[in-house]
């Protein structure tokens, strides 16, 4: 922040050309990879060798979000630790200074270390704050559930353009909307530097598609399998250039307003193109793997068997290279118990014949959240869906939790409230179970 490189990856996302392609689109997750690493690399380079070993760390607001259910903490801010590492949303200030053309008077501008280091614009106007929502008071919502994230990265028979739009459109969004302040943006987000931890954690989302979805059935980045919709996938972008993307064109990543990019030796060496981003491991001197654990290292350990208890269905097919993601076992006990519930669910939903009993623990879940935790199930607010382009659009577990309300999409397990109180201490059926 102190030497104006932050600002200038902010003006990346804001510009009208590379945000274009950056959100609603089909290469939502291959732009957002070379941004990371670009930006990954630029913190690297601040004081070798003390920094060049640096890593993003991603936001593990699954894991976080099971500590909610299970009551351990209340509010986003008290259940994440990263939150509170990075300021919290307390200590702050009153301020209208101007941030890439967006002020945010009617928000806490928070000038706790990293924040009080912020500067909008190259040094030149250094608010030394970061408009930040009222994170000390805001309930996590079941978009960022592990049911509804196993779903949207997991969906049966899908192209990776589909599952890129679920993710987008379902956990990514919401943590947008649920963090609000400036991360409810969509040009300036990233002046919050969890946009970074959030996008780390959408990138391995992403990662886990592609060891569920990709690896086991594709050998390598031949000609034949970069053509495969598991792999990539084009598609139109009006008011870009060439009117859309293929696996052959160029990532547009430039400054908003400059010609000449200055940020652009960090992303030297990378792929040129988004044929070139598919896999984290395959990005020659950029390659990077993940050290994770327990929900989503379940999710990518077991696939779609994550939660059933079910056994691991063995790879077909193993990187040649030699580096490995590594996983680490679910050591919570509170993991264990959401697990238990997750496979007592699935043996009721076998028992009854339902095939789909991913989305019966996700109906069940949402009414936990309605109806047992201190929070309540909402939309997008208007100004939310306005920036972001989704006027129309409801959020995934509102749109959920009003079919289940309406009669239209009702919980098909059977005594299913006995279940969550086993598990949760809670039913879930009425309002009055709060």
């Amino acid at each position: 922040m102190d030497q104006g490189l932050y600002s200038k990856f902010m003006s990346i996302h804001q510009d009208a050309v590379s945000n274009r392609q950056a959100h609603g689109t089909c290469v939502f997750l291959f732009w957002h990879r070379q941004f990371l690493v670009g930006f990954e690399n630029m913190l690297r380079s601040l004081d070798p060798p003390r920094t060049s070993c640096l890593t993003l760390p991603y936001y593990d607001y699954v894991q976080h979000n099971l500590d909610y259910v299970n009551q351990r903490c209340t509010t986003i801010e008290s259940c994440s630790p990263i939150l509170r590492d990075l300021g919290g949303s307390t200590q702050a200030i009153r301020s209208t200074a101007n941030i890439g053309g967006y002020t945010y008077p009617q928000f806490a501008c928070v000038n706790a270390s990293v924040a009080s280091h912020f500067c909008a614009d190259s040094q030149r106007s250094c608010s030394g704050c970061i408009p930040r929502g009222p994170w000390h008071s805001t309930f996590f919502n079941p978009d960022v559930n592990f049911n509804r994230v196993k779903r949207a990265v997991l969906p049966t028979g899908s192209s990776i353009a589909a599952v890129t739009s679920a993710i987008e459109f379902s956990v990514h969004n919401s943590v947008h909307s649920m963090l609000s302040g400036v991360m409810g943006n969509l040009f300036i987000s990233p002046v919050e530097p969890v946009f970074y931890s959030h996008h780390t954690t959408i990138d391995l989302l992403h990662t886990i598609y592609h060891r569920c979805r990709v690896q086991p059935f594709v050998s390598g980045l031949t000609e034949s399998s970069a053509s495969d919709p598991r792999v990539f996938q084009g598609c139109s972008i009006p008011q870009t250039p060439n009117g859309g993307v293929t696996r052959n064109s160029s990532v547009f990543m430039q400054e908003s307003g400059l010609r000449n990019n200055s940020l652009m030796r960090f992303f030297d060496g990378l792929p040129t193109t988004y044929g070139g981003l598919t896999d984290s491991t395959q990005l020659g001197q950029h390659s990077y793997s993940y050290d994770m654990g327990g929900l989503v290292g379940d999710l990518y350990t077991k696939c779609d068997a994550a939660g059933l208890g079910l056994p691991e269905v063995e790879e077909r097919r193993r990187l040649t290279s030699g580096m490995r993601h590594v996983v680490r076992p679910i050591a919570s006990a509170d993991g264990n118990t959401f697990l238990g519930w997750r496979r007592a669910v699935f043996k009721r939903a076998q028992a009854q014949r339902i095939e789909d009993s991913d989305r019966e623990m996700e109906k069940m879940m949402v009414m936990m959240y309605a109806n047992c935790l201190p929070g309540n199930v909402t939309d997008y607010s208007p100004e939310f869906k306005a920036m972001w382009g989704i006027e129309g659009v409801v959020a995934p577990s509102k749109r959920l939790l009003d079919a289940i309300q309406d009669g239209s999409d009702t919980i098909k397990i059977s005594n299913w409230t006995a279940l969550n109180q086993r598990y949760f201490g809670c039913g879930g059926a009425f309002p009055n179970d709060k």
